[in-house]
């Protein structure tokens, strides 16, 4: 491998290093879907509060049949009812019970629900008979059973999916603190780059990257700021990355090679800047640069749209989740089934566009015949990339292969 092009490893790790936890905020809880914990959720109550039916049924204490002589049949008089949210507030005597229904609270003196279905109801209604012996704490549900007070429910750093916010919910929480969403500055340059929404001319295309980049940053947990596309001017590229400086982080799409006009080296060596890296050996994605120009660091993405989202995927995404303090793993590789058929990899990592399938639980990838890093359409239609080591050896179908599966909303 070429010593000036750094691994994809060293380059995560680069990357990781240089970013530091931002800042939080407070946040209502309706609100905070996809935002990350900055402090744990710390349990204030019990949950359930007390013990609790989880059948419709009947209230009773198993003593009063470890006591008597004929431990078959029982007879109870009903003294009352409790349901959820309207609890039966006297206490329950020896051949005494309540009806009780799910969710209701258990009166006091009882500890066993029998359920319906295994009761006779006298003829007047106020008696039932009972034929078996029921288990002890039957078709209760424990004070404490789901967190009780004190516990951590969740971890600084955990992002919040629907079901957290139903558990938080349920310690009576309503504002959380979370991990301000870092603001993310997008910036493409070219001469043939236009606005997304301007009359398409000869010669010119829309700038679908800022369009694409946005979204993803959005999705993994930022706020994306589109900036004015730039031509290929140096004193403009200039300009704007200047205005731009009050970011967590500025991405930019194109310029980063060395040509005639890719320009955004030479814009940065106008600021106090520092180039921590520059190309990777992996494919699609080589020339990615990655710099920090008067302490705000600048990830410089390539053109073609395949090499600036597989890029986003990885490098973007764990930029934002280390300034989120996201504690989950990423990259996280499965294992799949190829269906198709692979030659031998040269010197770089290889990200192959490919969509999946399952087939028995069994998952199935069936890699895209043209890998152009031009054509977005084939990677708008793969749901995932087979990741291939340096030199990797030809692969046939039905072979084993490593999938990276791209994320929600990606």
């Amino acid at each position: 491998m070429q010593s000036d092009l750094l691994s994809l490893d060293e380059a995560i790790n680069k990357i990781k290093s240089s970013f530091q936890k931002i800042s939080n905020e407070d946040i209502f809880l309706k609100d905070a879907l996809g935002r990350c914990l900055a402090k744990p959720i710390i349990s204030k109550v019990d949950n359930p509060k007390y013990d609790v039916s989880s059948m419709d049924g009947y209230a009773v204490n198993y003593k009063d049949f470890t006591k008597a002589k004929d431990s078959r049949v029982k007879k109870f008089k009903i003294v009352g009812e409790s349901s959820a949210g309207t609890p039966y507030s006297k206490k329950i005597n020896p051949q005494e019970t309540v009806r009780i229904f799910t969710g209701a609270k258990l009166p006091v003196g009882s500890n066993t629900v029998i359920i319906q279905e295994d009761i006779k109801v006298l003829n007047n209604g106020n008696f039932i008979i009972i034929d078996e012996t029921p288990k002890k704490n039957q078709f209760v549900r424990k004070k404490g059973l789901d967190f009780k007070r004190n516990n951590i429910l969740f971890k600084e750093g955990t992002i919040l999916k629907s079901r957290h916010l139903g558990s938080i919910a349920m310690t009576g929480q309503t504002w959380l603190t979370v991990s301000r969403k870092p603001t993310v500055s997008i910036l493409s340059t070219g001469n043939e780059i236009l606005k997304v929404g301007e009359q398409i001319t000869k010669d010119k295309i829309p700038s679908g990257n800022s369009i694409m980049l946005a979204s993803m940053v959005q999705e993994f947990g930022g706020t994306a700021r589109i900036l004015p596309v730039v031509k290929d001017n140096l004193n403009d590229i200039y300009e704007i990355l200047e205005n731009a400086l009050d970011s967590d982080l500025i991405i930019t799409t194109g310029g980063v090679s060395v040509g005639k006009y890719d320009l955004i080296q030479k814009a940065l060596s106008k600021f106090e800047n520092k180039i921590e890296f520059w190309k990777i050996a992996m494919r699609p994605g080589k020339p990615l640069l990655f710099s920090k120009i008067n302490n705000t660091p600048l990830i410089g993405l390539p053109g073609n749209p395949v090499s600036s989202g597989v890029c986003s995927l990885i490098f973007v995404n764990i930029a934002i989740r280390k300034m989120l303090g996201d504690i989950s793993s990423f990259p996280l590789l499965e294992n799949g089934v190829l269906n198709g058929n692979m030659s031998k990899n040269d010197k770089r990592l290889d990200f192959v566009r490919a969509k999946s399938s399952y087939n028995d639980g069994v998952l199935n990838v069936t890699p895209f015949n043209l890998q152009d890093s031009s054509m977005i359409t084939n990677f708008s239609r793969a749901d995932c990339l087979i990741v291939r080591d340096p030199f990797e050896k030809s692969i046939s179908i039905g072979g084993n292969v490593k999938v990276l599966k791209f994320p929600n909303n990606i």
